[in-house]
């Protein structure tokens, strides 16, 4: 038994009128895998109890374990990535190295909890598109629920939300480069399980406003979906200020376009407001504020505010639960794809090489 557990650190589509005839039972097979995901859990404990566990293997919680587990179906979703880019072409090769390297990075985050007797990964010895299908869809209906972490853990709760996001987009821009987007588009998307809104009271508001700036520590555990759901909404409403800006002192040619953008940003930040109670205050005032000299450069200044609200945004729908998860989730996954179609695309995690 070996354990290995690293201290954590901070298109073109081609038109198609259906799909290829491979991609459904693919999809059916990975899909029946992660829905007996959580039975094979429960089984976990006993499985390593029986195998001459170290006292503080043995001893660790349900949490503990389960997160390791998460680490080692990364490792070994990263390991197949690596080997299928080796025999993928120069094409697919780029996107399945940079999948690797994220799901990797996410196994030297959580931990992995492994046995010398087990069975090795079997690796990809030929590319075939049915093969980077079949990856593609367990990369990303792994990350359509996080794993519970156990309380000593809980700082790894934003990276794992951003480790979700990344794995997800990264997988898609893989299968794009065999498959049509109708295929790409279905395959499951981040932290957003089953159809409509799940039950599930709002978040609360944020009542210490000494906790708005994103540098200030949130301390206190039960303040955190409050805390993340009010900032993301100040990071919308501080971009929307600077689109305004930009588009009142840039040229005339401009202004449709941001005026376009800004439509749609309107439309998010209803969104993140909706997860709210009515009597919650809009905290307008400190998006106001701009950078010393921000005036001078705006569109640097409109670029940092965009990275601002994502990012703010991919941490508030991973902390949040219930209904205000799905409505969160789903936001943010539509502004990481409007982004995209504008050529953004934002490193959430950035895994050292």
């Amino acid at each position: 038994m070996t354990e290995n557990s690293t201290p954590p650190a901070s298109n073109r589509s081609t038109r198609v009128k259906r799909a290829p005839g491979w991609i459904a039972p693919i999809i059916a097979a990975v899909l029946c895998i992660g829905l007996t995901w959580g039975i094979g859990m429960s089984v976990f404990r006993g499985g390593l109890e029986n195998r001459g566990l170290p006292e503080e293997i043995r001893d660790s919680s349900a949490e503990q374990r389960q997160l390791w587990q998460y680490g080692s179906t990364l490792a070994d979703l990263g390991a197949q990535a690596k080997a299928l880019a080796a025999v993928a072409d120069k094409k697919t090769t780029p996107a399945l190295n940079e999948l690797s390297s994220t799901l990797s990075y996410g196994a030297q985050l959580t931990g992995q909890l492994s046995f010398d007797d087990q069975p090795e990964v079997e690796l990809a010895q030929a590319f075939t598109p049915a093969a980077l299908l079949e990856l593609t869809t367990k990369v990303a209906q792994l990350s359509t629920e996080l794993p519970t972490l156990p309380a000593d853990q809980s700082h790894l709760g934003g990276a794992l939300t951003e480790l979700a996001y990344q794995s997800n987009l990264q997988a898609r821009s893989a299968l794009r480069t065999v498959a049509s987007q109708k295929s790409v588009n279905q395959l499951p998307t981040p932290l957003v399980v089953g159809a409509g809104d799940t039950a599930g009271e709002p978040v609360g508001c944020l009542t210490n406003l000494a906790l708005l700036p994103t540098t200030s520590e949130i301390t206190d555990p039960a303040l955190t979906d409050d805390v993340l759901v009010a900032r993301a909404l100040d990071r919308g409403y501080a971009l929307d200020y600077t689109l305004q800006l930009l588009a009142a002192r840039g040229s005339a040619d401009q202004a449709p376009k941001i005026e376009e953008r800004r439509a749609k940003l309107n439309t998010e930040i209803r969104s993140v407001r909706s997860v709210l109670p009515d009597n919650c205050a809009d905290l307008r005032q400190p998006a106001y504020v701009l950078p010393q000299d921000g005036l001078k450069d705006l569109s640097s200044v409109t670029t940092a505010a965009e990275e601002d609200f994502v990012a703010q945004l991919v941490l508030a729908s991973g902390a949040s639960a219930d209904r205000a998860q799905d409505t969160l989730a789903k936001t943010t996954w539509q502004v990481l794809l409007d982004q995209r179609v504008r050529g953004l695309n934002l490193q959430l995690l950035d895994p050292v090489k």
